[in-house]
C-alpha cells in the first residue's frame, strides 16, 4: 500500500513539474510572434497618402471629388518629402514650403468648416507630440 501511495505522490510530482515548466516553453514563441507582428514596415509615399487622404475623409467628411483632390496633393507632398530626406540637404525652409504648400492646395479644395476642422486637428497633433 505504502508503494502505490508513493508512486502516486511522485507521478502527481512529476506531472506538476512538467506542467510548470511547458508553460514557459511556449510563452516565448508567443512574444516572438508579436514582435514580428509589430515591427514597421515600410510604406511607400502612394500608401502612405492613401492612409492619411482616407483619415482625413473620414474626419472632415469629405466628398469624392475632395478626396481624390486631397489624395493627389497628399502623395506629390510625401514624395517630395521623401526626396528632400534622400538627398540629405539640409534645408530647414523645404520642409516647411512642401507644409505651406500642401495647406494652400487645402484651402482650395476645402470648406471653410473643413479648414477649420484641419486646423483644430493640427493644432491638437503637435500637443500630442506628433
Amino acid at each position: 500500500m505504502k508503494k502505490i501511495l508513493f508512486t502516486l505522490a511522485l507521478a502527481a510530482t512529476v506531472f506538476s513539474v512538467s506542467a510548470q515548466t511547458a508553460a514557459p516553453a511556449t510563452a516565448p514563441k508567443q512574444h516572438a510572434t508579436k514582435k514580428t507582428s509589430i515591427q514597421a514596415v515600410p510604406q511607400s509615399a502612394d500608401q502612405r497618402a492613401v492612409a492619411y487622404s482616407k483619415e482625413l475623409q473620414k474626419k472632415l467628411s469629405l466628398d469624392d471629388a475632395q478626396y481624390t483632390k486631397v489624395l493627389a496633393v497628399n502623395t506629390e507632398c510625401i514624395r517630395r518629402k521623401d526626396a528632400l530626406k534622400q538627398s540629405k540637404k539640409q534645408d530647414p525652409g523645404g520642409s516647411k514650403a512642401i507644409s505651406q504648400y500642401r495647406m494652400e492646395q487645402y484651402q482650395t479644395i476645402l470648406k471653410p468648416d473643413q479648414i477649420t476642422k484641419l486646423k483644430a486637428m493640427n493644432a491638437q497633433g503637435g500637443k500630442k507630440g506628433n
